[in-house]
């Protein structure tokens, strides 16, 4: 079972608990820790769950033991040097964790990546094993021009910064704009930056950063925009959404070899397909 962020967390607090020789902890006391150094409320049975996990192969085979006085049971390591943080991870645990990182160098070519790289080499001084052959590969052209802006605008999403975008339409004069990105996307191969400008702040655009010429950050007042962007792209295909027009339906009939790539490659997450005669290879898309 993978670890989550909030059981980390509990196993750190508790690690501390029980490597602490000045005090002993109850299982009420160790719920009590836990709810006040994370604000918010934990069960008994959760702390025994986390004890055993914590004690098991799976975790770091803890050495925790009981102490009995009387009707009261304290926890405590036996061995007060033990902790969490010094035990170095089973073959097991380190071949998930080359398996994750194998998926995540995928990335590593973009630019906002580039530092995974040396992120890379100090775990693979102790877990990556660097003659193993990678055995993913994602949909990426470290070559498609515009790349090279992702960093720059990454960090003014994330800083909330304006910046004065130059570009370049195919069939236009390059021109100017005061702007406030908000959101990066990557559609058929081909990165976008949308947001708006300070000349028209009710409209959303979206600049391709292969004809972005140059970006200079200002110190102008941002202004974020409050669009979900999961529901903004759920009606349409590709990057431009024409709030004005109405959505509409689409139903069309595929038959033939094409049906079953449309039925298992949809064209859009909303798509519903049926089989109208699926040994005819005859589909009904809508």
């Amino acid at each position: 079972m993978p670890i989550t962020k909030d059981a980390f967390l509990r196993y750190r607090i508790l690690d501390k608990c029980f490597r602490n020789t000045n005090v002993l902890y109850q299982i009420d006391d160790l719920v009590k820790k836990c709810n006040e150094e994370l604000d918010k409320s934990v069960s008994r049975r959760t702390i025994y769950y986390d004890i055993e996990y914590m004690q098991s192969l799976d975790g770091w085979e803890a050495p925790i033991e009981i102490v009995k006085d009387g009707n009261r049971r304290y926890y405590r390591y036996s061995d007060p040097k033990f902790s969490i943080d010094n035990v170095q991870l089973s073959e097991a645990q380190l071949k998930q964790l080359q398996s994750s990182l194998d998926l995540v160098k995928a990335f590593a070519g973009l630019p906002q990546f580039e530092s995974l790289n040396d992120t890379f080499a100090k775990i693979g001084l102790m877990t990556y094993n660097t003659e193993v052959e990678p055995c993913v590969s994602l949909d990426h052209n470290e070559y498609v021009e515009g790349q090279r802006h992702i960093p720059k605008l990454f960090n003014a999403i994330q800083y909330q910064t304006v910046v004065i975008i130059n570009y370049k339409p195919f069939d236009k004069e390059p021109a100017e704009y005061k702007f406030h990105p908000q959101f990066l996307k990557q559609y058929n191969n081909r990165w976008y930056i949308f947001g708006i400008t300070d000349d028209n702040p009710d409209q959303i655009w979206n600049f391709a950063l292969d004809r972005i010429q140059n970006i200079e950050t200002t110190k102008l007042p941002y202004k974020k925009i409050d669009v979900e962007w999961g529901t903004y792209f759920e009606d349409i295909i590709g990057v431009t959404n024409y709030v004005d027009k109405p959505v509409e339906e689409v139903h069309f009939i595929v038959h033939g070899k094409s049906a079953h790539y449309i039925k298992t490659k949809p064209i859009h997450e909303s798509q519903i397909a049926r089989w109208i005669d699926k040994e005819d290879n005859t589909l009904d898309v809508k």
